[in-house]
């Protein structure tokens, strides 16, 4: 199994800070490169890497490296800041890449701003999420065991997250929500945040990232038994 001499390395993190002085197409050019060797091909052995890993959990999960990452081009359309390039590298391992609205995943992104590990749902479709709510609601007491269990706790010390309606569609939904206010949830994932020191110095990085998504086995059980 690799290690992560092989992933990101303090290049990976310098290159995005000069990145963060020089966002420009003319620098980002010229220096293509030094972002290939520093940025994007250690980036995509640690991503292809993390494929491997869950595919042993998750047969099911069938993604290549670009379904997964994103992009470092910014979409600048519509945004009052015309900067072209992100300042981090992050991908979403799941059956859908990062396209996915309906089953768990987890998501990992770097640079030197934040460096963050996320595993959960964090955009279920309407669809999705109409089954989520009527699941919490016909036993609110199971999903509030399952997202406080331990193993996820101890990753994720804040928890399921994620943001809230102040009103449901469904009636009964409403009352459920005065006691089990998770049914109000629009998104449902767990987060933590990691210095740039521990990424550098953790032994095996994608394992390392794969421990959040299995910390969340419950969690992640209960998800795929509301799509079915």
């Amino acid at each position: 199994m690799r290690n992560n001499k092989l992933y990101i390395q303090p290049n990976f993190y310098s290159f995005l800070e000069e990145l963060a002085a020089n966002n420009t197409r003319n620098w980002f050019k010229s220096h293509k490169n030094d972002f290939e060797t520093q940025v994007f091909l250690p980036f995509k052995a640690l991503t292809e890497t993390v494929i491997f890993l869950m595919q042993k959990i998750d047969p099911e999960i069938n993604i290549a490296f670009n379904q997964a990452a994103f992009r470092i081009y910014r979409d600048i359309r519509f945004s009052p800041d015309k900067t072209p390039y992100k300042l981090w590298m992050g991908a979403v391992v799941s059956r859908n890449g990062r396209k996915n609205t309906t089953m768990p995943e987890v998501y990992f992104q770097f640079g030197p701003g934040e460096n963050f590990i996320a595993a959960g749902l964090y955009k279920p479709d309407k669809n999705a999420l109409y089954r989520i709510r009527q699941k919490i609601a016909e036993n609110p007491v199971l999903f509030e065991q399952i997202t406080n269990a331990e193993s996820l706790i101890n990753f994720f010390p804040d928890g399921i997250q994620g943001e809230r309606n102040k009103r449901l569609p469904v009636k009964t939904w409403q009352q459920t929500a005065q006691k089990y206010p998770f049914i109000l949830n629009k998104q449902f994932y767990a987060v933590n945040f990691y210095s740039r020191k521990k990424i550098l110095q953790t032994a095996n990085l994608a394992e390392f990232i794969v421990s959040h998504y299995k910390a969340m086995e419950s969690f992640n059980n209960w998800l795929m038994t509301s799509h079915a």
